[in-house]
Formats: structure tokens, sequence, C-alpha cells
């Protein structure tokens, strides 16, 4: 039983697919790549924790708001002036704060 030429097209394909977009990289473009993704995975996360500290905020959770503001600034580095306004409004909403 042979295989058509056009189904070992497809499967060679497929293998071809499957392979690392890092194949024929120079280890400095790999390392590059690898960089660039993990800047862009921190910066994914900073942005979540912004995101969750809003949403806090929407739900009148101020406390939790702020807590969730300060984990973004610990990961992200300083805060904007908005976002410090913002913190600082949050810690006057917040009861027991």
């Amino acid at each position: 039983m042979s295989i058509a030429s056009s189904q070992r097209s497809r499967r060679a394909a497929a293998r071809l697919a499957e392979r690392p977009a890092t194949a024929g990289k120079s280890p400095e473009e790999r390392a590059w790549d690898g960089q660039v993704a993990h800047e862009v995975m921190h910066q994914e996360v900073v942005e979540a924790t912004f995101d969750r500290a809003e949403a806090y905020a929407r739900l009148g959770d101020f406390k939790r708001a702020v807590e969730w503001l300060d984990r973004a600034a610990a990961a992200g580095g300083d805060l904007s002036g908005t976002c410090r306004a913002q913190r600082a409004r949050w810690v006057r909403e917040a009861p027991n704060r």
C-alpha cells in the first residue's frame, strides 16, 4: 500500500509546521526571541494586574483594588501620576485601610 505524493506532502508540511520557530536561527536570534517573549509575558501580567485592580474598584472593594494596584506597581515599576491619583482616591474610599 503506497501513500500518494499529495498525502506525503501534507504530512511533510504538517511536520514542518510543528517545528519550533527557532529552527535555522542563530543562538543570538533565539536568545533575543526568548527575551522578547519574556518581556511580552511580563507586560501581560502587569496589565492583567491593573485590570484586576480596576475590576475590584468597580465592585466597590477599594481595599482589594489598592492591593492589586500595589502588586502592579511592584511588578511593573513605579505608577504613573494618573495611577497614583487613582490609588489615593481608592485609599480614601477603602474602609479601615
